[in-house]
């Protein structure tokens, strides 16, 4: 969506734009943030400042009021990409010791 249609959708909008935020591992727990239109608008200017025709990856829907990337592939956007990642275990590419003794040299 670009930014002038964006803009004007977060406008006509009723309500608050929100957007979800799953940010555990491993479960469906979510966060919902809504945000303030004015202080929205202020910070999409500042994050596109090509203007209106600039192309933002973002989709909004005007009936609900929620605000989403395009691509769902950044962290956190959904339960099967969470914000925080689980770690995964270390690896243990040293080969076992012969005997007792050779790991000490």
């Amino acid at each position: 969506m670009k930014l002038g249609e964006l803009r004007g959708a977060i406008r006509k909008t009723k309500g608050n734009p929100w957007f979800d935020c799953y940010p555990f591992p491993g479960t469906d727990k979510t966060f919902r943030f809504y945000l303030q239109k004015t202080p929205l608008l202020e910070e999409l200017d500042k994050a596109y400042p090509g203007g209106k025709a600039s192309e933002t990856g973002l989709s909004f829907d005007v009936e609900t009021g929620q605000l989403k990337p395009d691509k769902h592939d950044f962290q956190g956007i959904g339960k099967d990409n969470p914000a925080i990642k689980t770690p995964a275990p270390p690896h243990d590419d040293t080969p076992a010791p012969k005997d007792d003794f050779s790991d000490l040299l």
